[in-house]
């Protein structure tokens, strides 16, 4: 098992919550959600269809659709680039810099996001 200190922690998912917003509704669609990821840490979130497993993945890229807000928390990332961000308040230049180079995401289904003549890294 692996020793991680608190300096090992790349992302900090601090009481999450997101809503989705009409014109005639507010719905909160992932309510109060909390974790880390350390260095060479892997994190699988599991749930039932429709409990917010994507929303919160969405919601760390800063790919949330255009009725969703995030209305609670923070998402603190420790970016080699620009230290400790909280990425639900970053400028859209500096979420730019740091999707791809910094942090991705394999979405749902990936024979449409991999290429098996690619190398993975």
């Amino acid at each position: 098992m692996l020793d991680h200190s608190q300096d090992d922690i790349i992302l900090e998912v601090n009481h999450l919550s997101v809503k989705f917003s009409t014109d005639k509704s507010e719905n909160i669609v992932v309510r109060d959600v909390s974790f880390d990821v350390k260095k060479g840490e892997t994190l699988a979130i599991v749930g039932e269809s429709g409990s917010g497993k994507s929303v919160t993945a969405l919601s760390i890229m800063g790919l949330l659709p255009a009725i969703s807000k995030i209305s609670e928390g923070e998402i603190i990332f420790h970016s080699q680039l620009f230290g400790e961000v909280n990425l639900s308040q970053v400028t859209p230049s500096q979420l730019r810099q740091i999707r791809g180079k910094e942090i991705g995401m394999i979405f749902q289904e990936p024979m449409t996001s991999l290429n098996p003549v690619f190398t993975c890294g």
